[in-house]
């Protein structure tokens, strides 16, 4: 086998699982937050990147079927009408993402400007704000209150 073609298919694996791996993350975080402002739970962690990327998640589906594609014998096929769907496919990704942004700030105003008291963050790494019913919740949780 030419390694040229199995750098190919081992790019393409590694490709298939890190898009499906992003995929389970971003959906299992942006449902849980939108459960939770359905639910106006005490406690929410709100990071603006979610909504956004939640919004996205069809457009790295299409990501992985392309690269399930490379993989497949038939690709003379299979390219002409992955092209005619790449445009599409962008604009979706363009206004899914405009879309999210707006709706972020649309949240970030009302519910959780109005509702819940903004958390101390004492994380570095995370962009994200913790944000509860109270300071009581806050102190509890021991992220202190504004």
């Amino acid at each position: 086998m030419d390694v040229v073609k199995l750098k190919g298919y081992v790019s393409a694996i590694i490709c298939i699982l890190l898009l499906s791996y992003a995929i389970d993350f971003i959906l299992e975080i942006g449902l849980t937050l939108i459960k939770a402002l359905i639910n106006s739970e005490d406690y929410i962690f709100y990071d603006p990147k979610d909504i956004p990327l939640l919004l996205c998640i069809p457009v790295a589906i299409f990501l992985e079927v392309v690269c399930i594609c490379a993989l497949l014998p038939f690709k003379p096929k299979t390219a002409p009408f992955l092209q005619k769907l790449m445009i599409p496919v962008t604009i979706y990704g363009v206004a899914s993402f405009a879309i999210g942004f707006i709706i972020s700030i649309i949240i970030s105003f009302y519910p959780l400007g109005t509702d819940y008291y903004k958390c101390h963050s004492t994380s570095i790494i995370s962009s994200g704000s913790s944000y509860a019913k109270s300071k009581e919740i806050c102190k509890q949780r021991g992220s202190g209150g504004y």
